[in-house]
């Protein structure tokens, strides 16, 4: 009698279908990470068309109001009779041009946006003070706040820097803006020189952001959600601009929330 024996069998069997068992899990890990992907590229796609959507809502509305005001005080200019009463024509003046100014803005801001990661613009740095230049900034903001005041402190009198004024006011000033408009009663300004470089902080008492939404702070157009209203409106490109006129300073910027406050820090190199 012939006997075969195959004291392995399982062993064999195992080996011989390894390699399918193999590529099969292969494909089905390929398969189940481009889902993930896919699922990442639709999530992403949905975040941009609410950023889209949010972008054009604001602008419109932005755009509208002064607009709606110029229309209103040109019609009243030319259908009241009011050319002939000079103190009126001059108030409806008034008020055409400082809409058209902020018009103005408006789209600067938005052409500024579209150069910040191109070599089209050039900063112009310059020596300056910024004891002087920041204090120079506080006082400016302090002058049209009526409830409270920004209070501002340094560790040395004078605290060299390059740095471009026009590009860096704007940037600090738009951390101050939003600190006036979200934060709470009490902001300051601290400016320090340490031994590896500047540092420039803008704290509030406000509880607007949270850790939630800190890491996308940085990002273009993003606000913070406040479900289908914003009590202020804007474009959402104010704290974009300024990290990126921070970097192109070299410099860094970061947000802390810590001791019930919210804290930009600014850190710039010490050229001197």
């Amino acid at each position: 009698m012939l006997e075969m024996a195959y004291p392995n069998a399982t062993k064999i069997i195992l080996m011989q279908g390894l390699s399918g068992i193999l590529l099969s899990l292969l494909l089905s890990l390929v398969i189940i990470s481009s889902l993930l992907y896919l699922l990442k590229i639709i999530k992403h796609q949905k975040q941009l068309a609410e950023v889209k959507n949010d972008l054009i809502s604001n602008i419109t509305h932005e755009f509208k109001t002064p607009i709606a005001t110029i229309s209103v005080a040109l019609e009243s200019i030319k259908n009241f009779n009011v050319i002939d009463d000079k103190e009126k024509t001059k108030t409806y003046l008034d008020m055409s041009n400082e809409q058209l100014n902020k018009l103005n803005i408006m789209v600067e801001k938005l052409l500024e946006t579209a150069t910040l990661n191109s070599d089209s613009l050039s900063l112009d740095k310059e020596e300056i003070n910024l004891v002087d230049f920041i204090n120079n900034l506080v006082e400016k903001q302090n002058f049209t706040l009526k409830d409270n005041a920004i209070t501002f402190t340094y560790s040395h009198s004078i605290i060299p820097a390059h740095i471009d004024v026009f590009h860096f006011e704007n940037a600090i000033n738009n951390i101050i803006d939003n600190a006036i408009k979200y934060g709470g009663k009490t902001i300051s300004v601290e400016l320090n020189k340490t031994k590896n470089g500047i540092e420039i902080s803008i704290s509030d008492n406000g509880n607007t952001i949270t850790k939630v939404n800190k890491d996308k702070i940085f990002e273009k157009f993003y606000r913070i959600p406040k479900g289908n209203t914003h009590d202020v409106k804007g474009f959402g490109i104010g704290l974009y601009y300024t990290k990126k006129i921070v970097e192109k300073h070299n410099g860094t910027i970061q947000l802390d929330l810590e001791q019930n406050l919210t804290t930009f820090k600014i850190t710039l190199p010490n050229d001197f």
